[in-house]
């Protein structure tokens, strides 16, 4: 065996969690799509079952609850069946819950991300290691239920939520009183700090939901923008726009809308719906006063019956007359007022043409 060979070997070997949540994290990369379909459904659900059953797995091991000999020699590469679907779990999470224009959705994900990356290098003790897998676990399975509830009921209210959160308690209950039945002594050592932070995990994903920094998932959104003309022409809509700044490279148009005289703006969005959903979305267009408080203009909330299920998203425009010079916003919401995403622009009057781009949508 070579030295780079053998050196390579005690270094994956010494890794083994970080190479085994990295192969999984770059697999569903590239496999996974939207959560409406069966094939990403399945993932999921296999990848939560392998988690669990490593979790139980490697602490039988370690507490010779269940170690045959022919286990024994392989134990330093059981992590592998933890590490790996979490990998693929956290990917998934992060590819569907980061399609939303918001841009503090994908924070809690890579904080978790950052966690895993280091955790085990700090969990020795076998309590610490277990506490730090239920923790991440439970992670895994309230993201999920967040984002399959609603496609089983067809709904985003806030009564589907609620019941994803209160599901996902129940299952992890059920787990937890196995843990104690076959490692009591494991339990015992830190059972009360995995219980805290399960609650405290449920409790800061309410409050990113009610703080719409976690958008009314499965919806995302996929284009949003201010134009000066919108027309539909077959399947296709042309639009005429104003070119972002270069320094503005994630606009699609403008931040600044040269309004002639007479001239509406128009607001164009695409917004993914799973297949089936037909809940009414709605631009919301809102204007900042001057105590810095957005309010929404008269007239100024428009609905759309919506067709879910085109891969592209669903697409629809409304226009604004009579806006005055300032800052506005156009927000996309669902019915309960629950954020999608939006688009920010500054309105300036002015005489003389603007140099406008030719598009399609």
């Amino acid at each position: 065996m070579t030295p780079f060979i053998k050196n390579t070997y005690w270094w994956v070997r010494e890794h083994l969690s970080l190479v085994a949540f990295a192969t999984g994290f770059l697999w569903d990369t590239l496999t996974l799509r939207r959560i409406d379909l069966v094939y990403e459904n399945v993932v999921f659900i296999v990848y939560l079952l392998i988690a669990l059953a490593g979790i139980f797995l490697v602490h039988a091991v370690e507490t010779r609850v269940f170690a045959p000999k022919w286990l024994l020699k392989f134990r330093v590469w059981l992590p592998i069946i933890i590490q790996f679907p979490l990998g693929g779990l956290f990917s998934g999470f992060l590819i569907l819950y980061t399609k939303s224009s918001s841009v503090f959705v994908s924070w809690p994900f890579l904080l978790v991300l950052v966690m895993l990356f280091v955790g085990n290098e700090f969990f020795k003790r076998r309590y610490e290691r277990l506490i730090f897998q239920m923790s991440l676990f439970y992670f895994a399975l309230l993201s999920y239920m967040v984002l399959v509830t609603p496609i089983i009921t067809r709904s985003i209210s806030t009564a589907t939520f609620l019941y994803a959160g209160i599901l996902s308690l129940v299952i992890i209950g059920f787990v937890l009183y196995y843990i104690n039945k076959f490692f009591p002594k494991l339990f015992k050592q830190g059972g009360v700090r995995i219980l805290f932070i399960v609650g405290g995990i449920y409790l800061s994903f309410n409050a990113l939901y009610f703080t719409n920094i976690i958008p009314p998932v499965p919806l995302s959104l996929k284009e949003i923008g201010i134009y000066h003309s919108v027309s539909r022409e077959g399947g296709s809509y042309v639009v005429t726009y104003e070119k972002p700044a270069w320094y503005e490279s994630w606009r699609d148009t403008s931040k600044v809308f040269h309004k002639g005289p007479g001239e509406a703006a128009y607001c164009f969005t695409s917004v993914f719906l799973p297949t089936r959903f037909n809940e009414p979305l709605y631009h919301s267009w809102q204007r900042k006063a001057t105590n810095g408080q957005w309010v929404r203009a008269a007239g100024g909330r428009i609905e759309f019956t919506t067709d879910g299920g085109r891969l592209g998203g669903y697409r629809a425009y409304s226009l604004k007359q009579n806006l005055d010079e300032g800052e506005w916003r156009c927000v996309v919401e669902t019915e309960s007022q629950q954020v999608i995403g939006m688009v920010r622009f500054n309105v300036l009057d002015v005489h003389e043409s603007v140099e406008l781009t030719d598009g399609t949508r």
